[in-house]
């Protein structure tokens, strides 16, 4: 068999399978869960493509320490040890060469000062295993209709972000990242007063000081509250900067992190994503299935 073939085949049964998957039953109407936004069905660009989005909810937030917690105490409270030790996330990974993180090492995770901030340093698994979790705990609040949690596809993610303003690099109408009332998103700064040159090598260097959300004692810039900033017409934090976010999409996360400058804080930046590390998070979301209360 001609191998296009074969490849268009199996392209056309992924789409079919990823639209069934999407398609709302209307006998199971649920309300919007706690913590949860809608999202309606549309269309909206990625790349060159133009795709068509079902309806679904999304966390208002970045999955945050504190949401996190929770669920390694439902782990310990169930005895499976195994499981509880494989859900930690891998803390050592603030440890940086260019500066002093060990505090964060200590301190981010589990200090109540960051209760709020987006978890970091998880793998894909540990996320996906967080939002089987997130089923059963949803389902004992809104009963059985209530589809599974699980990670935005790309496509929903890039669609939720823009907020219904389709078309847009950002969250927010324009490519300016302050309003009248400040800043817009939490991202790295780089302007000339980043741009050293270094007489022994010959060189311009980076010098990463600046922050416009600020700098921390050690000049080591970190992540927001998960719900800072303005959030975006779907009623969303953070789709921009903050911390760059898991999609179903294997390798790549979305949205670009604290990390990342302005350029790559677009609702359609992705970064590689190929274990745990201090720049990406996730939000879960859950299939639409009837009308939103």
């Amino acid at each position: 068999m001609n191998p296009g073939k074969i490849s268009l085949i199996a392209v056309l049964f992924a789409g079919s399978a990823l639209l069934s998957a999407f398609t709302p039953d209307k006998k199971k109407p649920v309300k919007t869960p706690e913590g949860f936004v809608f999202v309606p069905m549309g269309t909206t660009t990625v790349g060159s493509d133009t795709v068509s989005v079902q309806a679904f909810f999304m966390a208002k937030t970045e999955v945050t320490n504190k949401d996190y917690r929770e669920y390694l105490v439902d782990l310990k409270a169930s005895g499976d040890m195994e499981a509880y030790n494989k859900a930690l996330p891998d803390t050592l990974q603030w440890r940086d060469k260019l500066a002093y993180n060990e505090p964060y090492v200590e301190f981010y995770f589990r200090h109540p000062a960051y209760n709020d901030y987006p978890v970091v340093n998880i793998s894909r698994t540990q996320a996906e295993l967080y939002c089987v979790w997130l089923t059963k705990k949803m389902r004992e609040a809104y009963g059985e209709n209530i589809n599974d949690a699980r990670l935005p596809y790309r496509e929903e993610w890039v669609m939720a972000a823009r907020g219904g303003l389709n078309g847009c690099d950002y969250p927010w109408p324009g490519e300016s990242f302050v309003d009248k009332d400040g800043l817009r998103c939490n991202f790295f700064h780089l302007g000339s007063e980043n741009i050293h040159y270094n007489d022994t090598t010959g060189n311009y260097e980076v010098i990463r000081n600046t922050h416009y959300a600020g700098i921390l004692h050690d000049a080591a810039d970190i992540t927001a509250p998960a719900q800072s900033y303005k959030p975006n017409g779907y009623g969303l934090y953070n789709m921009s900067g903050n911390v760059a976010e898991m999609v179903q999409q294997n390798g790549i996360a979305a949205g670009g992190s604290w990390r990342s400058p302005g350029y790559d804080v677009r609702v359609e930046s992705i970064q590689k994503f190929d274990g745990p590390c201090t720049t990406v998070g996730f939000r879960p979301v859950i299939t639409y299935t009837g009308s939103s209360k």
